[in-house]
């Protein structure tokens, strides 16, 4: 439950109204999308998601309209219907710290990324974990949990992006707890870093059938 609120919380939209739970990701997603998303919440819930293709945004939308687990995100978990401008964390997740490690997991597989800069050489080889939030109270509470689990990082605020607030966890040894003990699900982060574990480096821009193929790896993301 931790992790799927997470997953809201990142890329995730509770309809004001309706009750309706929508989460937007790229088109790399469709197989998170498929084999976790939608299976967490069959086995919550017993209820699946559909996945509808936005040809306009190429992206995909996980839809599902249900008036029982709307009423149980809001009213038993405190999750916010409509906007996340004043989105935060609730209180009975990350009270608990057994917790802390699932609820960021689902939010960086939505909306986090793992990036790979050159440093002094000339390949991206030097690994950073990212978070970024638009301004609200859950983009300051990010830290607090960080540090809460043993995780020190960098964070600033660009105001060319509305105030984005980030994130990030930089370097090999954080990079190899953060996939240990968070344990990343999607499949685009974790053939990122199991390339960069196997031959030294990244690719920018490479997609991730291609990291799959030099991997001749399928991603466990049950």
């Amino acid at each position: 439950m931790a992790e799927l609120v997470g997953i809201i919380l990142g890329d995730g939209h509770i309809h004001s109204k309706h009750n309706l739970i929508t989460i937007v990701g790229s088109l790399e997603d469709l197989e998170y999308y498929q084999k976790r998303v939608c299976w967490l919440f069959q086995s919550l819930f017993n209820k699946t998601p559909s996945l509808r293709r936005r040809k306009d945004r190429n992206a995909y939308y996980l839809v599902i309209y249900s008036k029982q687990i709307v009423d149980f995100l809001v009213n038993e978990i405190g999750l916010k219907r409509g906007s996340k401008k004043y989105a935060s964390f609730p209180k009975k997740i990350i009270s608990d710290k057994k917790l802390i490690p699932y609820l960021l997991r689902g939010l960086f597989d939505t909306d986090g990324c793992v990036k790979f800069s050159k440093q002094t050489k000339n390949i991206n080889y030097y690994p950073r974990i990212q978070f970024s939030q638009m301004e609200s109270p859950l983009a300051n509470e990010v830290g607090a949990l960080l540090k809460k689990i043993g995780f020190s990082y960098g964070t600033w605020k660009d105001s060319r992006f509305n105030g984005q607030i980030y994130y990030q966890i930089s370097g090999k040894n954080n990079a190899n707890k953060w996939f240990k003990e968070i344990s990343p699900k999607n499949p685009v982060h974790v053939t990122k870093y199991e390339f960069w574990k196997k031959f030294g480096y990244h690719i920018p821009k490479s997609k991730m059938e291609f990291r799959k193929n030099k991997l001749i790896y399928s991603p466990k993301i049950l």
